[in-house]
């Protein structure tokens, strides 16, 4: 007679929770294995895409939208099947069975958070010029005659196709000038003759009246510098305060002073030839001086007009292939050229971007958007076109406050 037991459920809750313990201490280092790299790159390819599709938008007179993923939360779920086969058999030893574990696994449920940007922030962000701060990409690897390209409309009144940073340019524009400056500075820097760097200056006037020396105390000192300001003796006893700046200067080797690239960029630019250090300023200080117009020779110092990330991102819209179909239905603005036919805006982007267009979707892009029923893309092998891309995302990334205004947040489920 088989002798009936009642399966000892306590026993299998246990074996199930050891099994599900030690599964788990593995799960965790092998769940972020296989999925940061995902994230990683899924949030790389979709910024790149959100960017070109903003380009692509203000080609046709659109308005950009930037949607943030601020956060994703990715919960690991581990499920598995166990069971209780019975209690011993006693037809035989060895035949016996007890809690048995089946397959345990995690299931990777992310939850995420969008935020649009919208009001003052990204107003901010897209309508405030660069400063010169932006000269730290140089050396975080972004090619000089790219950053000039990209970031300036003129260098002393030497335009950069200013035009092409609006909308619906009515009238054509050129760069040819421009960029041959920039070039052959770009040279300069390649062989090492040139070094653009900050350095301290301090002011010929007094920014105190005179102090007696014994009254300045060591504290004194160190708020001074704090605010970049400094004690100097005046003599008979007295010390007087002086502001301090941080300058932008381009450094020129002696040996490239009077080489024939540095002399033709000097009378491109309007610069005194000759020189070692030139001052580096941003035409759009208040307290900047005028810069020169058409004169050569006419100063040490090189004055920026810097560009905003919208007229960056506007500028760059102007590399896009636009599709004959759009042209010819006025779907894309168009510029008249001097012969009467549509101007090609793709010529003042000609070797730093492009952006090409077809119907189907391409199998060689680096990044690819759909967009009013063509595919705009950047192929694999264009090099300049995708790291023009990074600079941009850099600059956006520089450009944005520190402080961000909060908005509402679209936080989404995402199962697989």
């Amino acid at each position: 007679m088989d002798e009936q037991r009642t399966p000892n459920r306590p026993l299998i809750r246990l074996t199930l929770l050891v099994a599900c313990l030690a599964t788990s201490g593995c799960v965790g280092p092998t769940a972020v294995r296989s999925t940061r790299s995902r994230y990683n790159e899924a949030v790389r390819s979709t910024n790149d895409e959100q960017l070109l599709l903003n380009i692509v938008r203000l080609r046709y007179a659109d308005s950009p939208v930037f949607i943030d993923l601020p956060n994703i939360t990715s919960q690991f779920e581990i499920s598995g099947q166990g069971g209780y086969a019975g209690g011993p058999n006693i037809q035989g030893p060895g035949q016996g069975s007890g809690p048995g574990v089946g397959l345990l696994g995690y299931r990777d449920s992310p939850t995420l958070s969008y935020h649009p940007r919208q009001g003052r922030e990204i107003a901010k962000a897209l309508l405030d010029p660069l400063s010169a701060d932006l000269f730290s990409v140089v050396n975080a690897g972004a090619r000089l005659e790219q950053l000039l390209w990209l970031t300036l409309n003129d260098i002393n009144d030497v335009p950069n196709a200013a035009r092409a940073t609006t909308l619906v340019p009515h009238t054509p524009d050129d760069n040819t000038r421009f960029l041959r400056g920039i070039r052959l500075l770009a040279d300069i820097d390649d062989r090492g003759g040139a070094e653009i760097g900050f350095s301290t200056s301090e002011h010929s006037a007094t920014a105190s009246d005179p102090i007696p020396a014994a009254h300045v105390q060591g504290a004194d000192l160190l708020n001074a510098a704090k605010d970049n300001y400094v004690y100097r003796a005046k003599g008979d006893g007295q010390m007087a305060l002086y502001k301090r700046e941080k300058e932008l200067t381009l450094k020129i080797q002696p040996s490239f002073l009077y080489s024939p690239e540095m002399l033709e960029m000097a009378n491109i630019f309007h610069l005194n030839p000759g020189l070692g250090r030139y001052k580096i300023d941003s035409e759009l200080r208040p307290d900047a001086e005028s810069s020169p117009v058409g004169v050569a020779g006419a100063g040490d110092t090189i004055y920026l007009n810097l560009r905003s990330i919208l007229q960056i991102m506007t500028f760059l819209s102007k590399g896009i292939c636009v599709p004959e179909e759009h042209i010819e239905n006025g779907i894309a603005p168009t510029t008249p050229g001097p012969d009467g036919r549509p101007f090609n805006w793709t010529r003042v982007t000609a070797g730093h971007f492009f952006v090409w267009s077809q119907k189907h979707r391409p199998h060689d892009a680096e990044v690819a958007v759909f967009y009013r029923g063509y595919w705009f893309f950047i192929p694999r092998d264009d090099v300049n076109s995708r790291s023009v891309l990074a600079v941009l995302e850099i600059l956006f990334a520089l450009q944005e406050s520190d402080e961000k205004t909060v908005g509402p947040v679209l936080t989404l489920p995402a199962g697989r």
